[in-house]
């Protein structure tokens, strides 16, 4: 009886030491399950090569569409990066203003949404958009499309 109950201590010290007290038994849980990022632009045709297609509406001051990135959950911070700007003149100073904002956060239908709003200079350019975002895990999560913006 002494010696069965000593091989359980044992068997026990040992599992403490080697999978600890927050360890998952069946392995480590370093993964987000749940999380997922695709960007699209739902409102707009893609032609053959996967790039999205804006038409610029004449007599606008801005033309603007909406872009959606899914997540897979709420309230996650979101980058936004484009490399298209305009430039936004307010009281004399003038800087380039992004045709996407920098960030947001996803909703509870896990998407993140944001709109991309272009100026007449920006016809014939196509921008590169880029959405990431870093999991609870440390996981980077990146995507990016590309939208043609036409006459």
């Amino acid at each position: 009886m002494l010696k069965k109950m000593i091989k359980y201590i044992f068997i026990y010290t040992i599992c403490v030491i080697t999978i600890g007290c927050e360890s998952n038994v069946f392995g480590p849980s370093d993964e987000c399950a749940n999380c997922h990022l695709e960007i699209e632009a739902p409102n707009l045709p893609m032609d053959k090569n996967g790039v999205y297609q804006l038409d610029y509406n004449d007599g606008e001051i801005q033309t603007f569409t909406q872009l959606k990135a899914y997540i897979g959950y709420e309230m996650e911070y979101v980058e936004w990066v484009t490399n298209v700007t305009f430039e936004g003149c307010t009281w004399d100073y003038c800087e380039d203003v992004p045709v996407v904002n920098g960030s947001g956060y996803s909703s509870d239908d896990g998407y993140s949404y944001q709109m991309m709003g272009v100026m007449e200079e920006n016809i014939g350019q196509t921008a590169t958009i880029w959405v990431g975002y870093y999991d609870n895990y440390g996981t980077q999560w990146l995507d990016n499309i590309e939208v043609k913006i036409n006459e």
